[in-house]
């Protein structure tokens, strides 16, 4: 009975199971289906919130910051930031001529030449900036202080501001890059400097050839209100990669027309208008050790002047030369010529006004050579920084490098010595003393080595040694007093030893 009993019990339990498997089938496969959508659902909003990340990702500026010697930010919409400057500590020797000892600015002494703090960086649509403060001396003053544009894929930029007025190889170049402690002497007697201006430069899709042309101030950023003296100033460069190197042909040309107040004051005896205008060129021996010059053609009136120079310069590894000359025309005024009230000047000063326009000209050659195999960097037209092979960091010796340079600067104008001295105490014109009228200009001839070490490639230590030859000038008298020869004649030779320790960023 219980058996029998047991087996309907278990008939009817199968039963029932076997009716409601179909139901609890169906009911599993509805819930696997809704799952399943939820999970497409989900993995399409995943794709749009993906899409949307990504796209703002590729709007959003992507900041990046690298090391040249500073720290140098950039953004990908065309931001960028870097500090820069430079320290130029200078040490050394100018040793005293014949009787000159009295001087105090000859002999042992130490400058610092260059503190410059600034920065440079670019901006969207093609803007850039450029800014320097120097504090050598406890002077301040302005170097590059400009803003720059470049339109984007095409090959011509303008700057306005304050910069170089295009008037060479060596003066254009960063003081950084140059291979002696100073630039040749002729860009510092022809006042090759900063002015305020603009200037349009282009260049061919190679970058082989460039022509920049700008119109200046007579003054610079730092300079006084003179307000009619102007620059006009242009410069053509050709730099093929051609016998194994790279070459630079090179062509420049300033017109100046001087500010009528450059260094005159209506005088109390004369009453005349302050119109008058000076020119005069003169230069240091190789060296801003000392404000010696000798070589120095005095003030003398005078309107404007050209200058034409040309540029040539080799690069190969290893070894390099470069050379430039430099003419200077003047356009003088004449004796009796009083309409720009050459009587003008206050102090008991003299000048001269020449009998005709002089001219004068400058020049040097220079070779030099990396004995640890570096080459000369070059880039645009002018010098750039030289890249160390092996720094001292690296477990290297640094990058050494010798150089040798001729230079020859005449100021020597028989036009200017031939001219009538303006006494401007007494309002009266009359000739000026033999020995005062030989000794305005001279010629100046210099021999000049360098050897430079180059640690890494932002820090450099320089020796220059120079031997100046000088003939005539307005010191000859002095420093060969008992000489029999006329003052324009007497020659004599300074010896010059100069220290750098230079450090950029």
């Amino acid at each position: 009975m219980m058996t029998a009993q047991k087996w309907l019990y278990g008939t009817a339990l199968c039963t029932m199971a076997t009716a409601s498997l179909p139901a609890y089938a169906q009911e599993g496969r509805s819930e696997i289906d809704a799952l399943r959508a939820e999970v497409a659902a989900l993995k399409e909003q995943l794709a749009a919130i993906s899409e949307k990340v990504e796209a703002v990702d590729k709007k959003a500026p992507v900041n990046e910051v690298k090391w040249k010697g500073s720290p140098e930010s950039s953004s990908a919409d065309g931001w960028s930031f870097k500090p820069r400057g430079r320290i130029h500590y200078d040490v050394g020797d100018v040793s005293v001529p014949g009787e000159y000892a009295a001087n105090r600015n000859l002999g042992f002494n130490t400058r610092v030449r260059r503190v410059r703090l600034g920065a440079e960086g670019s901006m969207p649509g093609g803007f850039g900036y450029k800014v320097e403060v120097d504090f050598a001396n406890a002077n301040v003053g302005f170097g590059d202080t400009f803003v720059s544009y470049s339109p984007k894929n095409a090959p011509v930029s303008i700057r306005l501001g304050n910069f170089e007025t295009l008037s060479g190889l060596e003066q254009v170049t960063s003081s950084n890059n140059i291979s002696f402690t100073e630039r040749a002497a002729f860009n510092d007697a022809f006042l090759n400097s900063r002015r305020l201006g603009g200037a349009v430069a282009w260049h061919d899709q190679d970058n082989a050839l460039r022509a920049e042309a700008g119109l200046f101030a007579a003054h610079s950023i730092d300079g006084s209100f003179d307000n009619d003296g102007w620059i006009g100033a242009g410069r053509l460069t050709y730099s093929p990669k051609a016998l194994g190197g790279q070459l630079h042909f090179g062509a420049n040309i300033q017109q100046r027309d001087f500010a009528s107040n450059n260094n005159g004051t209506t005088s109390a005896s004369t009453n005349a208008p302050s119109t008058n205008q000076l020119a005069r060129y003169r230069a240091r021996p190789n060296t801003q050790l000392t404000d010696v010059r000798f070589v120095d053609t005095g003030s003398f009136a005078a309107k404007s002047d050209r200058i034409i120079g040309v540029e040539l310069a080799a690069i190969f590894p290893g070894f390099y030369f470069a050379g430039e000359g430099q003419w200077t025309k003047v356009n003088a005024y004449r004796p009796g010529d009083t309409a720009a009230g050459l009587n003008s000047f206050t102090g008991g000063n003299s000048a001269v006004t020449p009998a005709g326009d002089p001219s004068f000209f400058g020049m040097y050659a220079e070779a030099g050579y990396f004995l640890t195999g570096e080459t000369r960097g070059y880039k645009d037209g002018l010098w750039s920084r030289t890249k160390v092979l092996q720094p001292i960091d690296k477990n290297g010796m640094g990058a050494f490098q010798i150089a040798g340079r001729f230079e020859y600067l005449d100021l020597d104008s028989n036009i200017l010595k031939n001219g009538v001295t303006n006494n401007f105490a007494t309002g009266t014109n009359s000739l000026a003393g033999l020995n005062a009228r030989l000794g305005r200009g001279g010629t100046q001839t210099s021999y000049l080595f360098a050897v430079n070490w180059y640690p890494i490639d932002y820090i450099r230590f320089m020796l220059n040694y120079g031997r100046v030859n000088v003939e005539g000038g307005p010191l000859a008298a002095t420093i060969k007093p008992l000489s029999t020869q006329p003052v324009d004649q007497r020659d004599y030779s300074v010896d010059v030893l100069a220290a750098r320790m230079q450090l950029e960023f």
